[in-house]
């Protein structure tokens, strides 16, 4: 018996085949959140579909990664995104369904993300959610969705028996904390809020995972004030919403901490996925006269990142680090360590062995926010960027440095714009 497997990163895994070996095969792939709603179909998975949290993988065994065949089922031998070849059953040598491995032990977990491929906010949850799967032994799952598909996932996982589960956004608080009042016994983990209950204490079954997004912001308007040649700087929102305030703010008051006579542009695009105006917000602002552009609005800012390099401009990245992207023309990026904090509330729930309830907040103290040059220690413009701006990243690094440990004893006081409420 003999079948192909194909493999696309973060959208669809799709296995054709015979027989009972296409469907084990095809339910082992699916059952770890690919897309793909049934064996041989070409269409996106949605909550409630074959393939989706309710289906279990055939013995236990499945693809625990996107892009990565780690296990499957024992008779077959080579799944590579070439190929996939099963043994041949014999007399001598049968094939082994008869006899379906033991159900894995680990904690069952299960994350709702939004659109995957970012390279920013939601690929950075995943990469956490990865790492958990593969070093914690947890049996995950997660499931790509739209805003309005995600309660329908949730509940999906409960019925799965998800011991914990994971939801990415602020939008998704009211969500989760019905979820969360519901099912007292089930973790729930939620990205960039704090959930809780009515009277104001917090649940007993809820990881907040929150970040001081505007410290790290500084640190990154500071970098662009002393390197912008033309004194203006400018920032591009994806949605116009508090969290986002917060990057701006930071931002402005770190260049204008670099420099007090610098000028601002900014604009927002009313949406996380408009790379068009992305960079026609960076176009408006470079022709005003800026020449570095902070964007934080998930892959619209691969739109501002564009404009920067095509008009011999720079610019700042945003979550992840997105230096890469446009070698040369990204400075830094203002990383907001979103994958180790997904990564570490599953650790604290699996090495707990039962519900926890935290705030974990992420700042400069903690290394959870910042430039590349800081929070991972790397630095591509250096090598990349002009030689007279590529000259001053050694320097300059050791001066965010001495601001990064004045935010942190309170020297420096950056403006939250969220703070009480």
């Amino acid at each position: 018996i003999g079948c192909t497997a194909k493999f696309a990163q973060h959208h669809q895994h799709v296995a054709h085949a015979n027989g009972a070996v296409a469907r084990e095969v095809g339910r082992a792939i699916l059952a770890r959140g690919a897309r793909v709603g049934r064996v041989g179909g070409g269409r996106r998975g949605r909550p409630g579909d074959e393939g989706h949290p309710g289906v279990r993988a055939v013995g236990g065994s499945a693809v625990a990664r996107v892009g990565d065949l780690e296990r499957v089922p024992r008779h077959v031998v080579d799944a590579s995104p070439a190929k996939c070849v099963v043994e041949e059953e014999s007399l001598d040598s049968p094939a082994t369904t008869a006899a379906p491995a033991a159900e894995p032990d680990g904690l069952k977990v299960g994350i709702v993300l939004g659109a995957l491929g970012d390279l920013s906010f939601m690929d950075s949850a995943k990469r956490g959610y990865d790492k958990a799967v593969a070093d914690l032994g947890i049996q995950g799952d997660y499931v790509e969705t739209e805003p309005s598909e995600r309660a329908a996932a949730i509940q999906n996982f409960l019925a799965d028996g998800k011991e914990m589960i994971i939801t990415v956004g602020f939008s998704e608080a009211e969500i989760t904390k019905e979820a969360a009042v519901a099912n007292p016994d089930v973790q729930f983990a939620i990205v960039d809020m704090v959930i809780t209950a009515d009277n104001g204490d917090l649940l007993p079954n809820v990881s907040n995972l929150i970040f001081k997004e505007h410290e790290g912001s500084f640190e990154v308007g500071y970098i662009a004030g002393k390197l912008s040649k033309t004194g203006h700087v400018a920032f591009m929102g994806g949605m116009d919403v508090p969290i986002i305030r917060k990057f701006q703010t930071g931002w402005e008051e770190g260049a204008r901490y670099a420099n007090p006579d610098i000028k601002l542009c900014d604009g927002y695009a009313g949406s996380w996925g408009d790379p068009a105006k992305g960079k026609e917000i960076a176009l408006s602002c470079f022709e005003q006269g800026a020449d570095i552009i902070f964007a934080a609005g998930g892959s619209t800012g691969n739109g501002a990142y564009e404009a920067a390099a095509e008009t011999g401009n720079f610019a700042v990245g945003v979550d992840s680090n997105q230096d890469f992207m446009q070698p040369g023309t990204m400075i830094t990026s203002m990383m907001k360590n979103v994958d180790f904090a997904v990564y570490s509330a599953i650790k604290n729930r699996t090495d707990a062995g039962m519900v926890v309830s935290e705030i974990a907040s992420y700042g400069s103290a903690e290394n959870g926010v910042g430039p590349t040059w800081l929070v991972d220690g790397s630095s591509l413009f250096a090598d990349e960027g002009p030689a007279d701006m590529a000259a001053q990243v050694a320097a300059l690094t050791e001066e965010v440095k001495e601001v990064r440990a004045k935010i942190v004893s309170g020297e420096i006081v950056v403006t939250d714009v969220t703070a009480g409420g």
